[in-house]
């Protein structure tokens, strides 16, 4: 079985836990020091290969081919970020310091914030493209593709909360 690796955006404390827990439902490393010691190094290379690396106890994770909609969020001035704050509807700007002592900026009070805006917005737009996608799903059904319309309450159909909400309601 593959060991867990850091998801994009992953704390150190996060992903410790989360190996942990997946290490011991796979009935692996049933010693509990040497699960601490795979999870810890699994953390340590995939910091290796992380294009920015956040904090110094609790260590966050970022791989620019992971999330090119976060990484373009971090700015080297307190001006650029502040205008990104204004634009996401955000106040104010926190620090992160990356493992090179660079200070890089983002915009809303903390790193928590900022996330659930970042999100939020990802699913703004995934509501807005819903009637596209679903007007070049029917066109592709024109030219035989071969694909199906899936029905009211299917797993993967639109559910009642997505079409409100691409409505504008």
């Amino acid at each position: 079985m593959p060991l867990p690796t850091p998801k994009n955006g992953e704390k150190r404390s996060k992903f410790i836990s989360r190996c942990m827990v997946d290490l011991t439902a796979k009935d692996e490393f049933k010693d509990i020091n040497r699960r601490v010691a795979v999870c810890s190094s699994q953390f340590e290379d995939a910091e290796s290969k992380a294009s920015v690396v956040l904090g110094d106890e609790d260590k966050i994770l970022f791989f620019a081919n992971a999330a090119p909609s976060v990484m373009q969020h971090y700015f080297e001035t307190k001006e650029e970020a502040l205008k990104d704050a204004k634009k996401l509807g955000l106040k104010g700007i926190h620090p992160h310091t990356t493992k090179d002592g660079k200070t890089l900026y983002m915009a809303g009070p903390d790193h928590k914030t900022f996330m659930k805006r970042h999100d939020e917005i990802l699913k703004e737009k995934s509501d807005s493209s819903l009637w596209e996608n679903i007007k070049k799903k029917k066109d592709r059904i024109k030219s035989g593709s071969g694909e199906k319309m899936r029905k009211k309450g299917e797993k993967g159909a639109p559910t009642p909360d997505q079409i409100k909400k691409a409505k504008g309601e």
